[in-house]
């Protein structure tokens, strides 16, 4: 799983000629010299450029490249004469593990667009004279990492890698694409060298991006555990909205008989034989009576009515005059009785009010206490100062009322004050979820006994229409008994034969939540497995190493560690950050990256084999620290991997160190990009 960039060229057809730039790379130590505002980091971020990466620069879409590339470039003799670029384009020569060698194109300015990207199956830049197939490829847009046509896919394969899948900060899933990877591998002279261990994209909206990254690049199992950690979490939430959302289902099938649901709790349960036992209840009188057994009289009810046959108007006259006189008592009971559940349900609002600004107060109450306590913990004294028994001008303690004072108590402490606040409060919370309760109960046996109210009144007509009708017509009350009867014995078997349906929905979602918590479970405790541990616990010992030869002197290097939450350098649990200075900032930071790469020597990771400074002496780093930075680059030759440097540091004190280096090692004098003449225009 290696990469190994070959060659770079960077050409400009200019209103004078074409001018271009040829970097040839090696395995192993790779240095390129050139003076300040030449051109280096340029020709560098053509390598960017040409791979479609310039957005893990910059979110922007735009051409990472400077003038020279784009608009207008001078030549070193002829100061102040600017050649108009007319076309310009990049390439680079890249050969992977397998010995497969690609080309790979990309216009900055062109007729073409530039989200266009032409790859030669061959060394096209190093054997021009020959004849490659070539295909077209497409970046930056949608797509690119993930489609056929997408370069960054084809880039991936070539490879050797499959990108993981990733997670971002709205749920969705998407892959690990590889502009949040290539920070570890380029380290680019602007932010690149401010961040620890890089300056990854944010834009993408990948969930812990930075660790994402470093976990890909490690190889470590903990990424797919990650990741299913992460999808059985969004498992467990979607299987808790579902059972919510099939609970309220219930519910507003339950409110079409006025019932209320027992043995369903708000949080989903595993347990089957619980929610088979639950059941619905209705109101019947003052009592809360099983749906099912109310259904099962009133069906017995229904069937009498259909098997008697209907009277007439002159059979049920007495019948009719003595049942009036019954109902007219029992409505005025049923009024009263619904007066009465109305008045109630009118005080509990008006308790709940009172709870609930009583837990308001607490909430208030309590954020005070909390930020005196903080004051006072930061050494704050002012809380202390303004004590109401005392002038807050000279400190004396005054009495502030002209009654005597016989006793006297005990200021509690905010501690005290905190504890006692937060008990009432969860005494009052309680209180607001029953009154709740209590209103829910009351509203479902108000509407019951208005439903009662109204059969009555129905059945209060229906008796004084038979009592003034024709003796022979059909009995109006017995008819209208007998259709109330039914429709009512239909709406409390669609409801109960809804509600079991919606049971068994409820039983399969349990098998489900079950399944989800048995699979949290077997999941590991530990993030990282021993082989993960062991493998974290040998790059640090090479970050320790590296930064001791370095000359790391903020602190013991032996005590600089990985957290392997974040693999972020710690020392004692705390993120190393302000406490060090700028030059051991980058001293760290240039032992991170090698350090990544001297582990795929003895460990299987993902990473590709290269790394790529611009500009690694930063914030005036020691020369010596420097030169020992090159000599443990150049140890990447032996293990087939490269390391690319583009310096331009004082070139006699560079070309001292690198005398005795096994290196590749170029100086260009004057700008990077010049004229060409004859075949260096191929």
């Amino acid at each position: 799983m290696t990469l190994l960039i070959r060659h770079l060229r960077l050409r400009a057809e200019t209103s004078s000629g074409p001018f271009g730039a040829d970097i040839p790379f090696s395995t192993g130590l790779n240095v390129l010299w050139a003076d300040n505002t030449k051109g280096k980091s340029t020709s560098l971020q053509g390598l960017l450029y040409a791979l479609g990466l310039e957005r893990m620069l910059s979110s922007r879409r735009e051409i990472p490249l400077t003038y020279v590339m784009t608009s207008h470039l001078e030549e070193d003799d002829k100061a102040g004469v600017k050649h108009t670029i007319l076309e310009s384009s990049v390439s680079v020569e890249l050969e992977n593990g397998d010995g497969q060698v690609i080309t790979v194109r990309r216009a900055v300015k062109s007729t073409k667009d530039t989200r266009l990207v032409t790859v030669f199956q061959g060394p096209q830049l190093t054997n021009p004279a020959g004849q490659f197939e070539q295909r077209d490829y497409f970046v930056i847009d949608p797509g690119a990492a993930q489609r056929e046509a997408g370069f960054h896919r084809f880039l991936a394969e070539f490879m050797g890698w499959q990108l993981p899948r990733a997670r971002r900060f709205d749920g969705s899933e998407t892959i690990l694409y590889l502009e949040t990877v290539f920070p570890l591998l380029y380290v680019e002279q602007k932010a690149g060298w401010s961040s620890m261990p890089a300056a990854f994209p944010n834009y993408l909206q990948i969930r812990d991006v930075g660790r994402r990254a470093v976990e890909f690049l490690m190889g470590l199992d903990t990424h797919e555990l990650e990741l299913r950690r992460q999808q059985l979490d969004m498992d467990y939430s979607a299987s808790s909205s579902a059972w919510s959302a099939k609970r309220s289902e219930i519910l507003s099938v339950a409110g079409l008989a006025n019932a209320r649901i027992q043995g369903i709790s708000a949080t989903p349960t595993i347990s089957a034989a619980d929610i088979e036992g639950a059941f619905l209840q209705a109101p019947s009188g003052d009592r809360w009576q099983p749906l099912d057994e109310i259904t099962s009289v009133l069906r017995s009810h229904v069937a009498k009515l259909r098997e008697a046959e209907i009277p007439t108007a002159e059979d049920t006259s007495d019948a009719a005059a003595g049942e009036l006189n019954q109902l007219i008592e029992i409505a005025a009971e049923q009024n009263a009785s619904r007066n009465a559940l109305f008045r109630a349900r009118q005080a509990e609002i008006v308790q709940l009010a009172s709870v609930q600004r009583r837990v308001a107060a607490l909430e208030e109450d309590l954020q005070k206490n909390l930020d005196a306590q903080k004051l006072r913990n930061f050494g704050s004294q002012i809380t202390t100062a303004f004590a109401a028994d005392h002038c807050p001008t000279c400190s004396q303690p005054i009495q502030d009322t002209l009654l005597a004072q016989q006793a006297s108590a005990t200021v509690m402490p905010v501690e005290d004050n905190i504890e006692y606040i937060r008990s009432q409060r969860t005494i009052f919370q309680r209180l607001r979820a029953q009154g709740e309760a209590a209103i829910s109960s009351l509203d479902q046996r108000l509407a019951a006994a208005t439903v009662d109210v109204n059969n009555t009144n129905s059945r209060l007509r229906a008796l004084r229409a038979d009592l003034v009708a024709p003796s022979h017509s059909p009995s109006t009350a017995s008819l209208e008994e007998r259709l109330r009867a039914e429709a009512r014995l239909d709406t409390l078997e669609d409801v109960q034969q809804q509600f079991e349906q919606h049971k068994l929905a409820l039983i399969e979602l349990a098998a489900r939540h079950a399944r989800i918590l048995a699979e949290r479970q077997s999941l590991p405790a530990d993030r990282l497995s021993s082989e993960d541990q062991a493998k974290l616990n040998r790059m640090t010992r090479l970050i320790q190493q590296q930064a001791s030869s370095y000359g790391f002197t903020t602190f013991p290097a032996g005590e600089i560690e990985i957290a392997p939450d974040s693999f972020r350098p710690q020392k004692e649990g705390f993120e190393i950050g302000f406490e060090l200075s700028a030059s051991d900032a980058i001293r760290l930071k240039w032992a991170y990256h090698l350090a990544l790469l001297e582990l795929s020597r003895t460990d299987r990771t993902n990473h590709p084999g290269f790394v790529v400074f611009d500009e690694p002496r930063q914030q005036a780093a020691r020369e010596i620290s420097f030169q020992r930075l090159l000599e443990r680059a150049a140890t990447a030759k032996a293990a087939g991997q490269q390391v690319i440097f583009a310096t331009s540091e004082d070139r006699g004190r560079l070309e001292g160190f690198l005398t005795n280096l096994d290196c590749s090692y170029q100086a260009v004098d004057g700008y990077m990009v010049k004229p060409l003449t004859g075949l260096q225009q191929f």
